[in-house]
C-alpha cells in the first residue's frame, strides 16, 4: 500500500547518523505550518506542528519523537465516511509513526485531544439484510451483543404517535405519553401499559408473546388485534418478560407491523386498506448513567467501560423525535466516557488503547432515515488516551 508524507520544516540544525541502527536524520526541534501524509484511502495532516527530538530513519517509514504538539489536526477518508477534527493534540512522552503490516501506524504512551469533532457517515446497515443465523438455525440477534446495557440506570420519556385508518372509524391519530424508568437494564412494561391513558388505552395493548413483547392495536369490542411494532426477545428476556419486565438491550431487535426486522415495509398494498399510516416517537427525552465494568463486542473489536473505580458513562441525555417515514434527528450530550478499547475499527481507522477517557462530549447528533441511523456527528471537549496505536488505512 503506497503511503507519502510531506511538510514544511524549520530547524535550526540536523544531524545525519549511519550505524548499526540504520541510516537516519536527527532533528533537536523542528517545526511545520504544514504537514500532509497518506496511506492508502486515508489522508491526514495538521497546519502547524511542533517537534522535539524528531528522528526519521530513511531506509524505511519510522519517524519518532521526544514529544510533539499539533493543531489543526485532521484525519479523513476519501469517501468522506470518516471524518476528525481537532483543534490541539498534545503528545508530552513521546510518538512514533511507522509502517504496520498493513497500512501505517501510530503509537504514543500518552495523548491528550482538544475539541475533538468527530463525523461517521452511514450506512451502518441494510434494510432488510438477512441477519446471520445460529447453527440451530435462529437469528442471531443486536441484543446479544448489548449486554454492556444490562447496567443501565435512569429513564427514558417519550411520546409514540400512532396515525391508523380504521374499518368504520376511519383515520385516527393516537397520542401517547410513556414514562419509562430504567432499572438495572431493565424496564417494566406491566406498569407502562397500566398507565396508558384511557382512551388511548382501549386502542393500544403491550403483552408478552412466547418469544415477543409486542405494541398492538385493536377496536374496542369488535376486531382482532394488530401489530403495530414487536420485539423479538432472547431466552434471558423471554423469560424475564413473564414478570413483567424486559432488558432495554432487547429494543434493538424490532420489526414494524408485518415489515423484516428494523425496517418498514417496501411491499404494495395492491389496493388493500393501509391501516398504519405512520408511528413516530417523538418528544424524545432521556436521561441515563451506565455503571462498570461492561464491554461490548464491535466487529473485531471490544470496548469495556469504565472499571473498578469508574463508572462507563455519566450523564447522557438525549432529545429528539424519530418517524418511520422520513429523516429524523436526535440530539444530547454526555458528562464522561471512560473506556478501554481494543482493534475497534472507525472506518478506515484501527483503534487499541488501555484508556479512552472522553470529557465532556458537549454534543452528539445522530440522524436517521426511518429508524435507521445514518450519520453520528459529536464534539468532544477533551479526550485522554493512555498508550494508544491508531492503524491508518488498510483493509477494513
Amino acid at each position: 500500500m503506497p503511503n507519502r508524507v510531506e511538510t514544511d520544516i524549520s530547524v535550526q540544525r540536523f544531524g545525519y547518523l549511519s550505524d548499526e541502527d540504520g541510516r537516519r536524520l536527527v532533528f533537536p526541534r523542528t517545526e511545520s505550518h504544514r504537514l500532509e501524509g497518506r496511506s492508502g484511502t486515508v489522508a491526514y495532516g495538521a497546519q502547524d506542528a511542533l517537534f522535539e527530538g524528531l528522528e526519521g530513519r530513511l531506509d524505511t517509514l519510522r519517524w519518532t519523537a521526544d514529544t510533539a504538539s499539533l493543531g489543526g489536526v485532521w484525519l479523513r477518508d476519501d469517501a468522506r465516511r470518516f471524518d476528525i477534527g481537532v483543534e490541539r493534540i498534545e503528545m508530552a512522552r513521546g510518538v512514533m509513526l511507522t509502517r504496520a503490516e498493513s497500512g501505517v501506524e501510530l503509537v504514543a504512551p500518552h495523548v491528550s485531544f482538544s475539541e475533538m469533532k468527530l463525523t461517521v457517515a452511514g450506512p451502518f446497515g441494510r434494510s432488510g439484510e438477512k441477519r446471520p443465523a445460529e447453527p440451530g438455525g435462529s437469528p442471531l440477534l443486536r441484543q446479544d451483543r448489548l449486554r454492556f446495557l444490562d447496567s443501565l440506570t435512569g429513564r427514558i420519556n417519550l411520546t409514540v404517535k400512532v396515525v391508523l385508518d380504521l374499518p368504520v372509524l376511519g383515520k385516527r391519530t393516537l397520542d401517547q405519553e410513556l414514562k419509562l424508568p430504567i432499572q438495572e437494564g431493565s424496564i417494566d412494561f406491566r406498569t407502562l401499559e397500566e398507565n396508558l391513558d384511557w382512551l388511548e388505552g382501549r386502542f393500544i395493548d403491550i403483552s408478552a408473546e412466547d418469544d415477543r413483547l409486542v405494541l398492538s392495536w385493536k377496536v374496542p369490542i369488535v376486531g382482532s388485534a394488530r401489530e403495530l411494532i414487536s420485539w423479538h426477545l432472547d431466552d434471558e428476556a423471554a423469560t424475564l418478560a413473564k414478570f413483567g419486565k424486559v432488558p432495554v438491550r432487547s429494543l434493538s431487535d424490532f420489526r414494524i407491523g408485518g415489515s423484516g426486522s428494523g425496517g418498514t415495509s417496501k411491499k404494495s398494498d395492491d389496493g388493500k386498506r393501509k391501516t398504519l399510516q405512520s408511528l413516530a416517537i417523538e418528544s424524545i427525552d432521556i436521561a441515563i448513567g451506565l455503571l462498570a465494568p461492561r464491554s461490548l463486542e464491535v466487529g473485531n473489536g471490544l470496548i469495556m467501560f469504565g472499571g473498578d473505580d469508574q463508572p462507563g458513562m455519566v450523564d447522557l441525555k438525549v432529545t429528539g423525535d424519530i418517524n418511520d417515514r422520513g429523516p429524523g434527528t436526535l440530539t444530547g450530550a454526555i458528562g464522561s466516557v471512560d473506556t478501554t478499547i481494543k482493534d475497534l475499527r472507525l472506518g478506515p481507522v484501527l483503534l487499541t488503547a488501555d484508556r479512552l477517557h472522553f470529557d465532556g462530549l458537549d454534543r452528539l447528533e445522530v440522524t436517521f432515515d426511518g429508524f435507521r441511523p445514518v450519520k453520528v456527528a459529536m464534539v468532544i471537549h477533551r479526550v485522554t488516551a493512555t498508550n494508544l496505536a491508531m492503524r491508518l488505512g488498510g483493509d477494513p
